[in-house]
Parts: structure tokens; C-alpha cells; sequence
């Protein structure tokens, strides 16, 4: 009677062991490893981590690294607002602590937390999608939607710990917490027009503009969005 691995259902000689779990876990350990070189490597050596890590290959470690991303920026916009709602209360100098209180928990946290979520996944892949068009199609460079998407999720390492080491002192200062994001923000731009070096436009004095471009469509297109639902 013909024996099959209960796990990818391939068929088994007698007293075989298929070997496809050992692959999952080679996979994973291969994996958190690219994932720990990622975040030492855009501090110790960012431009040959971007060079590295932006190909087809390297698709599912950015997908986790922009899924952190975006919980990061959706933990930034709640304690942006936490702050904001400090210095309102803190304002209402003849108002009881008692009424200060119920208008700071009347603040809808989890769901600003889920909408600011959803929000961010949808906004980075029409980022990536808005590069890899403005580079494929308009400047005729690399095909691979994956490899402008790996080279996005590598970038936003920097951005993402600058965004929860600013909703930190945040608590602290706001203006503090304000100016690491900015300067987290400047070096996440300077990374992203090295890492678009690596999507396969040979001419360099074309980068700028394939940066220029896609901003531009993305904050025409953020316009819009917010003129429609507004």
C-alpha cells in the first residue's frame, strides 16, 4: 500500500521520510536570519543592504518589514493623538479631572489603531505600485514588481524605528518626538533614491526624476483621495 507524507502529500518509499518539513524550517531559520542582517546591516551598511536584500527572492522579508511598518506608523498616529488629547485636557483649566478623564476615554483608540492600519498597507502598495510604473513603463527599467517592492520594504527599516522611537518621546516631548520622525523621514528619502540605483535604469542622471515622478503622482493621487472623502 502506497505510503504519502501527510504534510505536501508526496508519495513515499517504505520506511522513507519526506523531507519537506526540514525545508519549511531551513526556510524560516533562513528567514529570520535575512531578518536580523536587515536591521544590523541599514545601520552598519545601508547602501549594500539595499543592493543586497532588493530582489525578487528577498518579496516575503519585505512583506514583513512594511507589516511592521505599518503597525509602527499606526502606533505613531495613536500617540500623536494620546498627546493631542493631553494638551486639550491640560487646557480646560476649570473642568473637573473627573470630566477630563471621560473625554480622554471617549477617544476611539483601537479603531483609529485599525483604520490608520489599513490605511497604511493600501498606501504603501500604491506607493510601490506608483514606482514600479513610473520606473518600468515611463523609464524603462526593471519588470519585477517584486524586486521595487523588496527594495521599499528593505528602506523602511530606518522609518520604522524612527517612527517608534518618536512615539516614545513623544511622551516625553512633543516637538522632540516630532523632530526625530523628520530626520527619519529625510533619511528613509535619501535611502529610497539610493535604492531605486538598483532597479535597473542604467542612466543615473534619470533617478531623480523617477523619484520626482512618483511622488508627485502619489501626493496627486493622496489629494484626490482626501478632496473625495472629505
Amino acid at each position: 500500500m502506497a505510503k504519502f507524507c501527510i504534510h505536501c502529500g508526496k508519495q513515499l518509499n517504505e520506511g522513507e521520510v519526506c523531507s519537506c518539513q526540514a525545508n519549511v524550517q531551513g526556510q524560516s531559520e533562513s528567514l529570520g536570519t535575512s531578518f536580523v542582517d536587515v536591521i544590523k546591516g541599514m545601520f552598519v551598511k545601508p547602501v549594500d543592504t539595499i543592493k543586497t536584500y532588493s530582489n525578487d527572492k528577498h518579496f516575503s522579508l519585505a512583506l514583513i518589514l512594511l507589516g511592521i511598518f505599518s503597525v509602527v506608523i499606526s502606533l505613531f498616529v495613536l500617540s500623536f493623538v494620546k498627546n493631542l488629547s493631553d494638551v486639550a485636557t491640560s487646557s480646560m483649566g476649570g473642568i473637573s479631572l473627573y470630566t477630563m478623564g471621560a473625554v480622554a476615554t471617549q477617544i476611539p483608540y483601537l479603531k483609529i489603531f485599525f483604520v490608520c492600519l489599513v490605511v497604511a498597507v493600501i498606501f504603501i502598495f500604491v506607493y510601490t505600485g506608483l514606482l514600479y510604473l513610473v520606473n518600468s513603463v515611463i523609464f524603462k527599467g526593471d519588470k519585477s514588481f517584486k524586486k521595487v517592492f523588496a527594495m521599499y520594504g528593505v528602506n523602511s527599516v530606518i522609518l520604522s524605528i524612527s517612527l517608534l522611537v518618536a512615539s516614545i518621546f513623544m511622551f516625553v516631548n512633543v516637538v522632540l518626538g516630532v523632530v526625530i520622525f523628520l530626520l527619519g523621514s529625510v533619511l528613509n528619502t535619501v535611502y529610497i533614491f539610493k535604492g531605486i540605483e538598483n532597479l535597473g535604469v542604467t542612466d543615473e542622471n534619470k533617478h531623480g526624476y523617477i523619484y520626482l515622478l512618483t511622488t508627485v503622482f502619489y501626493g496627486v493621487l493622496l489629494f484626490i483621495l482626501s478632496f473625495i472623502f472629505s
